[in-house]
Order: C-alpha cells, then structure tokens, then sequence
C-alpha cells in the first residue's frame, strides 16, 4: 500500500483564494493523480490526540500559523513531516524584504525548532530557499523549483494563452497591500501607460481576462515565493513588468520561457512533484 499523506494548512482555497492555499489544494490533487492515500485538515482543527492516532502517516504542513505549539513540539519529538514553505514563516513578519540582504535580527526568526525537526523543507524557488537558508542556517532543504498547478488548469491555460492581446497593461485589482495595486497605477499614471484593473474570484474567468492584456504589472511588497500570477502570465504570453529580485520564480533556469513551452514545463514539474517528495523520504 502506497505511503499516506496528510496536508495541514490554515484555510481551504474555497474560503481564501490565496497563492499558498491554490498551491497546497493543487498539490493534494497531484497525489491523488499519482494514487496516493493524501487527506487534508486544517491546523485549528488539529490536537495532541489527532497527531498520536495518525502517527504512522507523513505530514506535510503547509500553513501552520493556527497549530498549537504542543502540536508542533509533538511532530517534531514523534512524527515524519514536511513543512510546505510558501511565506516565510520563519520570520515573524513573514517578510524578508525589510531586512538588509533579506536577513533579519536573530530575535525575529521563530519557528526554528519546527523546520529543524521536518524530514525536509520544501521551496518552491530557488530563492526562496536560498534566503530561508542565510535566515535559519538549517540544511534539511529541498528546492521543487516551482509552484504547482492541476492538469486541468494547465490544460485550461494551454486554450486560452494565444487568445488576441489588447495594448493596455493589466494590473491586479487586489486590496491585499502586499500587491500594491496604487503604486502599479501611479507608475502607469507616471508613464502614459494604458491600463485596466482586473479581477475574478472565479480562476479561469480571471486568467480569460488577463490572457486579453499585452502586459503585467506587478510590483510587489512582498519577498515572492515564487509568485503563481507572474508565471501564469508568462504562460499566457504576457510581457511582464516587476522587480525580478522579489520574484522566486525569476531564480529558476525555466523562467527564459513562455507560452505553451512554459506550460509544458509547469504540467513536467507539476507531475512529479509527489514523487520528488516521496523520494526525499528515504534521504
């Protein structure tokens, strides 16, 4: 019988359409494409009794910020796990990008003793993994080299990313400060540039409106992970604008590519994701 998994993250992508919660959803889709035995909870939902009675299974922690610190010191004394790193939660700011290098205070980094005890730490960057490094000093590390994505919207992507261009910019109409949509408007403001603001809570009908636009603006407040929205306007065709030290993605050799060659390779990395992380198991 293959390996069980279970995946713990904060929210359901149903309740928060955030990158982490997309990517951890995806991943536990991925699992299930390979026939393994993967079960998600929530970390609220989580206890001293629930750990002992799934002992013999691998957690992947994705979002942990709502788990009992008993439920942490529990895992790391008792339990094989991963920990899904999407945030930076190792600093309590969850942001390196106030800090000269991207590295902060030593009494700002927490969670130390969590990521020590995982049988590795996933990245979906290298540099992710890279500044998570030069943070924690920690070695237990393992770089998938992107965020995932389900076949099907990949699929989806793949009708839709040579769909008519318009010549105006697109820029994310997101009250999340971390995506400064008022600093993106005052640079087009600044240079002439036609814009429009986009948004959906539906994913497909987003990416139908943003696979319209020429380019992406995308100016972040934020160190990105990997940054799902620049890598699926790349797929889309789109030219994009940003600061491509802030970007995740922009550290990975496949980030030259675009269009249905970018596709591709996210379905290839996509796929072999769960494997990549079972392999890591006998490290």
């Amino acid at each position: 019988m293959k390996t069980k998994f279970i995946m713990v993250t904060d929210f359901y992508f149903s309740e928060v359409n955030g990158g982490a919660e997309a990517n951890a959803e995806a991943l536990i889709d991925r699992f299930k494409d390979c026939n393994y035995n993967i079960v998600k909870i929530k970390s609220e939902d989580i206890n001293i009794e629930y750990l002992k009675t799934n002992k013999n299974k691998i957690f992947i922690f994705s979002n942990f910020i709502l788990l009992k610190e008993s439920c942490k010191q529990y895992a790391v004394d008792n339990l094989t796990y991963f920990i899904y790193e999407q945030d930076h939660k190792y600093i309590k700011s969850r942001n390196p990008i106030k800090y000269v290098n991207f590295i902060a205070p030593i009494e700002e980094r927490v969670n130390i003793h969590f990521y020590n005890g995982a049988k590795k730490v996933l990245f979906l960057t290298k540099l992710s993994m890279e500044i998570f490094q030069k943070n924690t000093e920690l070695d237990n590390l393992l770089n998938l080299s992107s965020s995932v994505w389900r076949k099907e919207e990949l699929e989806y992507i793949k009708t839709i990313h040579n769909n008519k261009k318009n010549d105006k910019i697109a820029i994310m109409n997101s009250d999340n400060p971390i995506k400064r949509k008022h600093d993106c408007i005052k640079t087009c403001k600044k240079n002439n540039w036609d814009y429009d603001l986009i948004s959906d809570k539906n994913f497909k009908n987003f990416l139908k409106k943003l696979s319209g636009y020429k380019k992406l603006l995308f100016l972040t407040g934020h160190l990105e992970t990997c940054a799902r929205i620049v890598v699926e306007a790349k797929m889309l065709n789109l030219k994009v604008i940003t600061n491509k030290k802030l970007i995740g993605a922009a550290s990975e050799k496949w980030y030259s590519l675009h269009g249905s060659e970018l596709i591709d390779k996210m379905e290839e990395i996509s796929a072999n994701m769960p494997f990549k992380i079972v392999e890591a198991l006998n490290d």
